[in-house]
């Protein structure tokens, strides 16, 4: 069982394919300007890391004239990196992890890892580590909202839109073997900007540019998307108890691999998936 809390009417049903957004096959190099210079890409998730050190490690104001924070007191905190640099011999990060934010030395801090999804093999092996890895933090977040939900390995792999025979830049997996298939990922609400326009933000959206919030907080806005589409608890609910099974997958600023000291640009994010989430319901 998954955890959760959901509410809903009205869906749309019908087949889909993957996203048409283009294979994962560079580590994050992009945004290095010199040795240890980096910034993340505007167009992309900042690289998630977490806090791997109990000992006193202080996160600095962007002069390095005050500490703001002892990092060994946020021992579960995801810490999204969005630059890097070198002063006085060390590499230090600038880190957002929820309103908590400052610049702190690289070795405080390690690279999430996750594994690729083509790398499980049943529905129970892909659940255990939805439930338990700490790559999954954001996935678990949002499994609140589908109480009893049963998470489809298959699905998930469709969904994310896994490249056949797990091969680069070759033809996507789709979820055409389904009948009924709900795309939640590509549900949507209108947001306004500063300037009182109003634009279009995808759960899919909402997933891929976590910086700024908590895993929690960007749970609740998808489930606020899911609301507003008619996807209530009831809904949901009533969506599972008709057979529907779940598809999810968030990479959620996770690497594949990283080099030995972690640093950004040497993260491997080849996933062999062509979307970074995905978010099904089908049978």
């Amino acid at each position: 069982m998954l955890f959760g809390a959901v509410a809903g009417v009205g869906l749309s049903l019908g087949t889909t394919t993957a996203n048409a957004k283009t294979f994962k096959t560079y580590p994050w190099k992009y945004g290095k300007t010199g040795k240890y210079a980096w910034s993340a890409p505007k167009d992309d998730a900042a690289p998630l890391y977490y806090t791997n050190t109990k000992k006193n490690g202080y996160i600095w104001n962007k002069s390095f004239t005050k500490k703001l924070h002892n990092i060994k007191n946020y021992q579960y905190t995801s810490w999204y990196v969005q630059k890097s640099f070198k002063r006085n011999g060390k590499v230090y990060y600038q880190v957002t992890g929820g309103k908590v934010s400052g610049y702190v030395w690289h070795g405080y801090v390690s690279p999430a890892i996750s594994k690729k999804i083509s790398t499980f093999k049943s529905d129970s092996s892909y659940i255990k580590y939805l439930n338990s890895d700490k790559s999954q933090k954001l996935s678990r977040a949002v499994l609140k909202y589908f109480p009893n939900a049963h998470v489809s390995v298959d699905l998930s792999r469709r969904g994310a839109g896994q490249s056949v025979d797990n091969k680069p830049m070759t033809t996507a997996m789709t979820t055409s073997n389904y009948k009924h298939v709900i795309n939640l990922t590509a549900l949507s609400h209108n947001l306004k900007t500063s300037y009182g326009s109003t634009y279009s933000e995808t759960i899919l959206n909402t997933l891929d540019f976590p910086v700024t919030s908590t895993n929690a907080a960007i749970a609740k806005t998808v489930n606020s998307i899911l609301v507003k589409n008619g996807y209530t608890q009831d809904k949901i609910t009533s969506l599972i108890n008709q057979g529907y099974k779940l598809g999810i997958y968030i990479n959620g600023g996770t690497g594949i691999s990283s080099g030995k000291q972690g640093y950004p640009w040497t993260i491997n994010t080849n996933t062999n998936t062509m979307n970074n989430s995905a978010l099904f319901l089908a049978k």
